[in-house]
């Protein structure tokens, strides 16, 4: 069974919601662009960014004016996040938890859906045959 990180809010406004980190990871500022939107003054607009590299969660401050902290201590550039640490970024709190995902192999069968099948040798050739047609009508009707 797969692990799936989550950041989760434990305190604040969005207490309770959680935002699984992708591949792509998550963006978190008060814009309307970022993953994790949070409304508050005290927040940059893109705050901070998780990161997945390397099978583990990075936190990096994108350059804001109050910080993040991890754990009561500010991150500088980037911090590694554990499963069970503690990131504040402004009157926000939120963890990082690992939530149990199903391997492919155990979950319930999906129905195969079947390839449309290959077009035949002898559509091609119709198919062929039409666009030599029609260049040959085309060049008919140009030199006549």
């Amino acid at each position: 069974m797969d692990r799936q990180p989550v950041l989760v809010a434990t305190e604040g406004p969005l207490k309770g919601a959680r935002y699984p980190v992708g591949v792509d990871g998550l963006s978190v500022g008060r814009d309307e662009e970022c993953e994790v939107v949070i409304a508050d003054p005290n927040v940059s607009r893109y705050h901070a960014r998780l990161v997945l590299h390397n099978a583990a969660i990075w936190v990096q401050d994108a350059g804001s004016r109050n910080g993040v902290f991890v754990n009561e201590t500010r991150v500088v550039r980037h911090r590694q996040l554990s499963p069970g640490d503690a990131m504040i970024i402004g009157a926000h709190h939120f963890t990082l938890e690992l939530d149990a995902v199903m391997d492919p192999d155990t979950s319930v069968a999906m129905p195969a859906v079947a390839a449309p099948p290959a077009p035949t040798r002898w559509v091609l050739v119709l198919v062929a045959a039409l666009a030599l047609s029609a260049a040959l009508s085309a060049l008919w009707f140009y030199l006549g």
